[in-house]
């Protein structure tokens, strides 16, 4: 059960966990087969390829060098990445926070061209 993005077996997982509320009879995840298991990620890996396609779903690569990753955490802060040049395999984030600035209306940059998604909610 190999997968090279890790939120495919988080997806199956979760796919299934979901299924199992609605039909209380299902095993937990570590009671399915290994057969069982292999066809969920199976699955899971159509599922996120298509939402990355879709677009609502990033990919897991850097798309170039010159990209930085956006990360959401489970309270819905935002981070930037931060490279260090010269460039390292240490990885640091910076939080992003709102600071008081000129607002823009949403419906003003999507008729401009923007696409916007949505990455989560911030408290």
């Amino acid at each position: 059960m190999t997968t090279t993005d890790p939120r495919v077996r988080l997806l199956a997982e979760t796919m299934h966990e979901v299924a199992r509320r609605k039909a209380t009879g299902l095993p937990a995840w570590p009671g399915l087969s290994l057969s069982d298991r292999d066809k969920a990620v199976a699955e899971a890996r159509l599922w996120l390829a298509a939402a990355v396609e879709a677009g609502i779903a990033p990919p897991v690569d850097r798309p170039t060098e010159d990209h930085e990753a956006v990360y959401v955490d489970e309270q819905g802060f935002l981070y930037g990445e931060y490279r260090s040049s010269p460039r390292t395999e240490q990885v640091y984030l910076l939080r992003l926070q709102w600071v008081d600035d000129m607002a823009v209306a949403k419906s003003d940059l999507e008729q401009q061209g923007a696409t916007l998604r949505l990455l989560g909610w911030s408290a």
